[in-house]
């Protein structure tokens, strides 16, 4: 069976094949799924603030560890296999904090803690170790209550306004894991999703992969190659579906994929008879064919990334899925 990987490898080799004037728009609304596939690794988390056994109770609970699947590595960083892969290091001092740094970048800083000037001179330290060595600082995600008096104090700290991204009240697990993934590198997020187990960070990818993916197909259907660009946009559907699949934490499978777009009604002679209506608007509306052509390829892959989405992450029958499919489907228009 294919990997994800392999499957991705494969779609960026029909992009190679395109005519280099086709090939650059293409490519470069390819970058972020090319991030999120091909590029995918652990996402690093660095945990700062408060004492390390309350903390690692907290992260447990956090991520529903099971304590057999926490491998301990060097320079205080830990690993946590679920699905994928999640590596964290818990600083309560500098001392700890400079060693975790010294051994593998952070994606992020994590901080939970009291408020209070001592625990932001940890936060402050760690933070400038960080940029000095990688020569960029490293996003924050701060949690402790209330949040907002919390933002207040982070916000007159100078050496990290700029750099905290959200903070949310410690009881809001779901708000929590969706921030991280929205702060984490792109070829961090798919493992963290799948690592995490949590609905709100598997929507957060599966909506970044659907909105790319369509952009990625309205790119390749609005260029004039007809019947030419089947194997691309089918491809890309293929990979978009089985993206949203993995995301959850199972294989994917090509025939789980396959027997679900079936099931939807997104099969090739649908997309053929859409694909070459809109081209023969060609005839109609000079200038205005290709373009027509490249937002109903965008648009059915939009309808199909959403449909997924409701089956697979959502857990809604398969009834639901087909009707925000041709929902979506009906409602996607050309932007002006």
């Amino acid at each position: 069976m294919l990997t994800l990987t392999q499957l991705a490898g494969g779609f960026e080799k029909l992009i190679a094949r395109l005519p280099g004037p086709i090939r650059k728009p293409v490519e470069a609304e390819w970058r972020p799924l090319q991030e999120l596939f091909l590029k995918r690794r652990a996402a690093r988390v660095l945990v700062v603030g408060a004492p390390k056994s309350g903390t690692q109770a907290w992260l447990n609970q956090l991520f529903a560890f099971e304590p057999e699947k926490v491998e301990l590595r060097a320079n205080g960083w830990c690993a946590y296999h679920r699905h994928g892969t999640l590596e964290f290091a818990i600083a309560e001092t500098e001392a700890e904090g400079r060693e975790a740094i010294e051994g593998a970048e952070p994606d992020l800083i994590l901080f939970r803690g009291a408020r209070g000037k001592q625990k932001f001179a940890l936060l402050i330290g760690l933070h400038a170790v960080a940029r000095d060595r990688y020569f960029k600082p490293s996003p924050i995600v701060a949690v402790g209550e209330p949040a907002m008096l919390l933002m207040e104090e982070l916000q007159r700290e100078s050496a990290l306004k700029l750099a905290v991204g959200a903070v949310i009240d410690a009881s809001r697990r779901e708000a929590i894991l969706a921030a991280i993934a929205q702060t984490l590198p792109l070829e961090a997020r798919l493992e963290f999703a799948r690592v995490s187990g949590e609905k709100a960070a598997q929507m957060e990818i599966a909506a970044m992969l659907t909105r790319s993916a369509s952009a990625v197909c309205t790119a390749i259907g609005a260029q004039p190659i007809p019947l030419a660009d089947f194997p691309i946009l089918t491809s890309l559907q293929l990979l978009m579906v089985a993206g949203i699949i993995h995301t959850t934490g199972r294989e994917w499978g090509g025939k789980l994929a396959r027997e679900f777009l079936a099931a939807l009604g997104a099969n090739l002679g649908v997309g053929f008879l859409l694909r070459e209506g809109a081209r023969a608007a060609v005839k109609l509306l000079p200038g205005w064919g290709n373009a027509i052509s490249g937002a109903v390829a965008g648009a059915g892959t939009y309808a199909i990334g959403r449909a997924a989405t409701a089956f697979f992450i959502e857990g809604l029958p398969m009834d639901e899925a087909r009707r925000r499919f041709h929902f979506f489907k009906r409602k996607k228009r050309l932007p002006r």
